[in-house]
């Protein structure tokens, strides 16, 4: 297997610069670190959390939304399935 080219990339998090290598695209990584900047950013006001506590706060806060996410998918892949398996039995009365 050839090796995964890393691509370099420097994110801003609360006004520090963190250099990554990363396999994943620049932009998406990017596009990540402003969600995670303008969370940390609305942490911070309606916290009033002090920076330390932040990324704490922030991870805690991520993590949450990423569960109730996959819950969400878990749910709806369980409907499909069960309209799936309802329209393999019983074709007609879906149409």
């Amino acid at each position: 297997m050839p090796p995964v080219k890393k691509n370099r990339v420097v994110i801003h998090l609360m006004g520090h610069d963190y250099p990554m290598l990363t396999d994943q695209p620049v932009e998406q990584v990017q596009r990540i670190a402003r969600y995670v900047d303008r969370r940390m950013h609305e942490l911070a006001i309606t916290t009033r959390a002090g920076e330390s506590m932040v990324p704490v706060l922030a991870a805690m806060t991520l993590a949450g939304e990423l569960f109730t996410a996959q819950d969400e998918n878990n749910r709806l892949q369980r409907e499909l399935a069960a309209l799936d398996a309802a329209r393999v039995k019983e074709p007609d009365q879906l149409k």
